[in-house]
């Protein structure tokens, strides 16, 4: 790969293009990953609570994509960890999810059940039964259901691990600088990007992948194709329990409660259409502690450690996976709203698919963007 020429050029340093970079570079394809800011996985990749839930119980498209996704994890982390010596902390310790009332029971319940008929996991615990799992649970739950094959991961450190491993393999990275301008070309009709530049600078490629999270609209615009991912801001506590209260995630009164491997527990995530606002805000953090504490009375003796905002890529027929409409080598990941860290594995491997073999394991033809 000379210096200014890549097989594939991914613009979108997250967990989605470091992904995608990762199985390319396995394919012994080379990419040049391009990202806005000065280090790779800074924005939702890093803001994620890193939970890897599947709950729906169909064969629908979507669903389907998910537990594929979640069926990767125990390969790749070990996989990454011989690769780079990072453990991402993957934890396969389940979730639980609390009911308070006969609706939110019946809700669950129902859930579970539908699960069950079509061969997946959940159990549907009595109160005293979520109370022996989990002892600091209120004793105002009515009971439960648990979903045993959730997990959870560290994602920044997955996504700096995917990006080490990506390089070692041969994929190069450029930080720091956005993507201003696509040098574009028409042959046979269709639209065809042959270069990007980049502070002043041309970086040329076979193929274009836009993995740029709910900034990719703006990258689409510029090639005349109005893609809409719009910010979803999520919001985040993270409180600090010694001994640990938890041993597994708990889901409840719209929220979820996280502990990590290193003792703190994280409180998320607020779901807030307002733009690019990143502040984190009293009311945001007020909410999210409330129920917390609805949930487990004892957090309210945990230490208040911090709290911070993401921006998740939300679009409505979400996830984006494909070629952008009009172009014959540029293509679309994004939109993954709330399970980019659950999705990055299966969008790596399929995108890389789509590239080297035009033959993705799994049909994305239901993930095909289309212009608004």
């Amino acid at each position: 790969m000379s210096r200014n020429h890549a097989d594939v050029i991914i613009i979108g340093g997250g967990i989605i293009g470091c992904a995608i970079a990762y199985d390319l570079a396995k394919r012994n394809v080379k990419s040049l990953v391009i990202d806005k800011a000065s280090a790779v996985g800074t924005e939702a990749s890093w803001a994620g609570a890193g939970i890897l839930t599947s709950h729906a119980s169909t064969h629908e498209p979507y669903p389907t994509l998910c537990r594929a996704s979640l069926a990767l994890y125990p390969t790749l982390a070990e996989e990454l960890r011989a690769e780079t010596q990072i453990d991402i902390e993957l934890i396969q310790s389940g979730t639980l999810s609390v009911f308070f009332d006969s609706t939110e029971a019946a809700g669950l319940i129902g859930l579970a059940d539908r699960r069950v008929k079509r061969g997946f996991s959940a159990e549907v615990l009595t109160a005293e039964q979520a109370w022996q799992l989990e002892p600091e649970l209120s004793k105002s739950i009515a009971g439960g259901v648990l979903f045993p094959e959730d997990a959870q991961v560290r994602n920044p450190k997955m996504v700096t691990a995917l990006a080490k491993a990506a390089a070692k393999l041969g994929a190069k990275f450029q930080v720091g600088n956005p993507v201003t301008d696509f040098i574009r070309v028409r042959e046979g009709g269709e639209e065809h990007v042959v270069g990007v530049v980049v502070n002043g600078e041309t970086y040329y490629a076979d193929t274009f992948i836009i993995a740029a999270g709910c900034w990719t609209g703006t990258l689409t615009a510029q090639l005349d194709v109005p893609i809409y991912v719009e910010p979803a801001k999520g919001q985040i506590v993270l409180v600090e329990t010694m001994p640990p209260l938890f041993e597994r995630t708990i889901d409840g009164l719209g929220i979820y409660i996280v502990p990590r491997a290193d003792g703190k527990v994280l409180l998320g995530a607020t779901v807030e259409f307002v733009g690019y606002d990143k502040t984190a805000t009293v009311d945001g953090a007020k909410q999210l502690i409330d129920a917390g504490i609805a949930i487990a009375p004892e957090l309210a003796q945990s230490t208040f450690v911090q709290t911070w905002v993401g921006l998740r890529p939300y679009a409505k027929k979400g996830p984006l996976l494909g070629y952008l409409p009009g172009y014959d080598n540029v293509v679309l990941a994004s939109g993954h709203f709330k399970n980019g860290i659950l999705l990055a594995p299966i969008t790596g491997q399929l995108i890389a698919e789509l590239i080297t073999t035009g033959q993705p394991s799994l049909p994305l033809e239901p993930f095909q963007p289309t212009g608004v």
